[in-house]
């Protein structure tokens, strides 16, 4: 933080330096202007100088020529009748000495004894003193290095300029993360909407299931019905059909007096009766009926209790930590160990979260991709395995939920072999 801030203070010093130095001083002689001595002149070549470098200047060089020459480009200058002090003023110097003037004034501290003393800031010892209270010497330590003073107003707005730029930059982080944080609003609303679409859907399906499975139960109940109406249909109109024959047999007896003939018909009927109990039995039956399993409900409601489940994550990648199981050795398979931990730090106890590795030479941002193959431990670590073919350095960037893990990149050495744990045994 101290060195942050010497840096930030000496780089508002030197602009405001040279801000002085290239406008509001004389180039000549090297002075500040002002309103009187140094009243800066605006000379007919464009260039600024003060009016008493101009009028030394005219006074050595003018004699009789009633010229003189710019010290900046050595242009030769005309001096008007009322001398050198006739010539216009810079009014964009004078602009610039106004508004330097203004900003010097809002904020001038002075000693609270010695009222027009203003008070200076010493940066190397952090402290404001009044030079005549401490007669020079705002410190009592013997000190050898050298001290940093300047005007206490300076200090003030420099401090002023400081905390600008650090409520800037925070601003910046803040408008970032809220930036983050409104887009990971916007992507929880997608899934949320991809989920609800995936869960309709399904379900559509199902329903259409059912329904298709209703419509065929509805029709072959309808079409076991039309089978057995048909059958006792035909009989009906055969029981009808024998009706009618007796009816029209029996039409006209009353008036037939030959016994022979009726003799004929009554045997004839007998014939007709016995038919006709045959035909007093219904041909089909009435019975039809619809078997449904009696725990087709209880397998439907397991069936749907297990269709699916609604998996979410409180995994915070920016705390989970990568490490690598054991020292890398080229064709042998090495292992990465994620593991995930909440915004509080506790240790995830259930997987799940999608996970995203990448291994890649660390010297070569163009290289080829090395296949990893990640293990879900279900205990809040997931094992990343991955071959190395080569020695080298490599990168591992590892993301949870489309973010980098904490040590992501990882930067993994794999050597050419593995050195030996133990030694068993001496030579010779």
């Amino acid at each position: 933080m101290v060195s942050m801030s010497s840096t930030l203070v000496e780089t508002v010093s030197i602009n405001y330096e040279d801000f002085n130095e290239s406008f509001l001083t004389c180039g000549t002689c090297l002075c500040m202007y002002d309103g009187g001595e140094h009243t800066p002149k605006l000379l007919p070549c464009s260039h600024t100088v003060c009016l008493h470098c101009l009028s030394r200047i005219a006074a050595s060089q003018t004699r009789d020529t009633g010229t003189f020459r710019c010290p900046i480009c050595r242009e030769c200058i005309n001096i008007p009748r009322g001398g050198v002090p006739a010539l216009p003023p810079s009014f964009l110097v004078n602009q610039l000495l106004d508004l330097m003037a203004r900003q010097r004034r809002e904020v001038v501290p002075k000693c609270s004894v010695h009222l027009n003393q203003e008070l200076l800031f010493c940066e190397t010892c952090d402290t404001v003193f009044c030079s005549l209270c401490t007669d020079g010497s705002h410190s009592t330590a013997n000190s050898s290095c050298e001290h940093t003073v300047i005007p206490f107003s300076i200090a003030i707005k420099r401090m002023s300029e400081i905390l600008l730029y650090k409520a800037n930059e925070c601003i910046s982080k803040l408008t970032q993360a809220e930036d983050a944080v409104n887009g990971e609003m916007a992507r929880l609303e997608q899934t949320t909407r991809q989920c609800l679409a995936g869960l309709d859907a399904t379900f559509q399906e199902i329903t259409a299931a059912v329904d298709q499975r209703r419509a065929e139960m509805s029709e072959a109940i309808t079409q076991a019905r039309d089978a057995k109406k048909k059958v006792l249909d035909e009989q009906l109109a055969l029981i009808q059909s024998e009706k009618d024959k007796v009816r029209e047999e029996c039409n006209g007896l009353q008036q037939q007096v030959e016994v022979r003939y009726i003799t004929r018909r009554i045997s004839s009927l007998g014939e007709k009766l016995d038919s006709a109990s045959a035909l007093a039995e219904p041909r089909e039956n009435a019975f039809l009926a619809c078997d449904l399993a009696s725990d087709a409900l209880k397998r439907l409601e397991a069936a749907l209790a297990s269709l699916g489940r609604v998996r979410t994550s409180t995994t915070f990648p920016s705390l989970s930590t990568l490490t690598v199981r054991e020292p890398c050795v080229v064709n042998l398979e090495s292992t990465a160990i994620l593991s995930t931990v909440d915004y509080h730090g506790n240790a995830r106890t259930n997987g799940g979260d999608p996970i995203t590795a990448e291994v890649s030479r660390a010297d070569s941002a163009d290289g080829p991709m090395m296949e990893t193959h990640i293990e879900d431990k279900e205990d809040g670590t997931y094992w990343i395995r991955f071959r190395p073919v080569t020695h080298g350095r490599y990168s591992l960037s590892v993301s949870v939920l489309d973010r980098p893990v904490r040590q992501s990149p990882l930067l993994v050495t794999v050597s050419e072999h593995n050195n030996p744990v133990r030694s068993y045994g001496s030579r010779g």
